[in-house]
C-alpha cells in the first residue's frame, strides 16, 4: 500500500503563521503537523509516500526529502494551488497510483493508532470516522449498518439538517488500486474537464456512492484522538 497526502493549500484562516511555512510544516508541541503523519505511516509499516504541495513546496522537500523512518517519499507539485482544490491535488497524483492507497490530509493531527487500526482490519474502500459533535464542522457520514449510506459536505449541510446519526469524516481513507483507476479519478476527470477544479475529493466520494459506484466501508476511531487543524483555536486544541 501506498500513501498520498495532500498537502498543497497555504492555510489562509492559520495566517500569520501560514505567511511563512506551508500548512503541513506548522508546528505542534515543536514538530511539523506532516512529521507526525510521516513517523504514523512508516511506523504503520507503509514503504512509499506521495506528498502532493504546493503553496511553499520547497520547504516541504528541503524538510524531509526523499525518505523518512525508511519510507520513500516522493512528490507532486500543484502549481494551481490558490485556484484550485483538493480533489485537483489528488488528481494530479493519479501516475502514483500504482497500488492500493491510503488517503490524508496534511492539516490532521493523530494519534498513530488511528493509522495501525485501519491497516490491521485489511478492509479497503474504508472511511475512519468519529461520532459527530456539534463542536465539529464539515463534511459528514450517514451510516447503514458497517457502510455509509450518503456523505453530505457542508455545503449541502441546511439549517434543517437532522445530524442524529451522524458521523464525521476524520479525513483519512483507503482506497483500492481499483477503486481509484476506475471511479474516483475518473469522477474527478470528470470535475475538471467540466471546468471545476476548485471542488473537494468528498465531492467525488459523495457522487460515487450516491450513483451506488462505490461502497465504502466505516471504521470508526474508537475513541483515539485526532484532530483537523485549520485555525489557531484548533492550534491549541491539538497542542
Amino acid at each position: 500500500m501506498k500513501s498520498i497526502i495532500l498537502a498543497a493549500g497555504r492555510g489562509e484562516r492559520l495566517r500569520p503563521i501560514t505567511d511563512t511555512v506551508p500548512k503541513c510544516l506548522v508546528p505542534v508541541n515543536g514538530r511539523p503537523i506532516l512529521e507526525y503523519q510521516l513517523a504514523a505511516l512508516s511506523g504503520s509499516g507503509i514503504r512509499k509516500c506521495v506528498i502532493v504541495v504546493g503553496y511553499l513546496a520547497s520547504q516541504v522537500e528541503e524538510r524531509f526529502g526523499s525518505s523518512y523512518g525508511g519510507m520513500d517519499i516522493s512528490y507532486v507539485l500543484n502549481q494551481d494551488f490558490s485556484s484550485t482544490n483538493n480533489m485537483y491535488s489528488l488528481w494530479l497524483s493519479r501516475h502514483e497510483v500504482d497500488d492500493d492507497i491510503l488517503l490524508l490530509e496534511g492539516d490532521l493531527l493523530f494519534e498513530a493508532g488511528i493509522i495501525s487500526d485501519l491497516l490491521n482490519t485489511r478492509f479497503l474502500d474504508t472511511a475512519v470516522l468519529d461520532n459527530f459533535d456539534l463542536s465539529m464542522d464539515g463534511t459528514v457520514v450517514i451510516g447503514r449498518g458497517n457502510q455509509a449510506a450518503r456523505m453530505v459536505l457542508k455545503v449541502k449541510q441546511t439549517a434543517e439538517f437532522d445530524y442524529s446519526g451522524a458521523l464525521k469524516t476524520v479525513n483519512i481513507y483507503t482506497f483500492s488500486k481499483a477503486t481509484m483507476n476506475e471511479f474516483v479519478l475518473p469522477c474527478a476527470a470528470d470535475y475538471i474537464s467540466s471546468g471545476d477544479k476548485n471542488q473537494f475529493y468528498e465531492a467525488v466520494i459523495a457522487n460515487l456512492i450516491d450513483r451506488g459506484d462505490l461502497t465504502l466501508r466505516i471504521h470508526l476511531t474508537n475513541g483515539r484522538l485526532w484532530r483537523e487543524i485549520d485555525t489557531p483555536g484548533d492550534l491549541i486544541r491539538a497542542e
